[in-house]
C-alpha cells in the first residue's frame, strides 16, 4: 500500500455556503461556519495548480498552505545531566 502525502490548506471563504465548491479539490476535514474557513487535504504533488485555481475563485478570501510540514518535530532535553 502507497501512502500519498498531502498538504493541509486553509481556505477563508466570503460565504459558507460556498463549500460545496470546495469540495472537487481535496477532502475538507474541518469547515468553521461561523469565521467562514475550512481546512482541506489535498495531494501534495497538485498543490501549486490547486493554490492557483483556488485563490481565482471570487469567493475564496484568501488561502493559506498550513505550516505543520515546516515544524520541528525531532525533540531533544535541553538539560543533559
Amino acid at each position: 500500500m502507497n501512502l500519498i502525502e498531502r498538504t493541509n490548506l486553509i481556505v477563508y471563504l466570503k460565504s459558507s455556503k460556498h463549500e460545496r465548491q470546495i469540495r472537487k479539490f481535496g477532502h475538507i476535514v474541518y469547515s468553521n461556519k461561523k469565521d467562514k474557513w475550512l481546512s482541506i487535504y489535498i495531494d501534495h504533488d497538485k498543490t501549486e495548480d490547486i493554490l492557483e485555481q483556488l485563490i481565482k475563485l471570487k469567493y475564496v478570501v484568501d488561502v493559506q498552505v498550513s505550516p505543520y510540514n515546516t515544524l520541528e518535530r525531532q525533540y531533544e532535553s535541553v538539560h543533559r545531566g
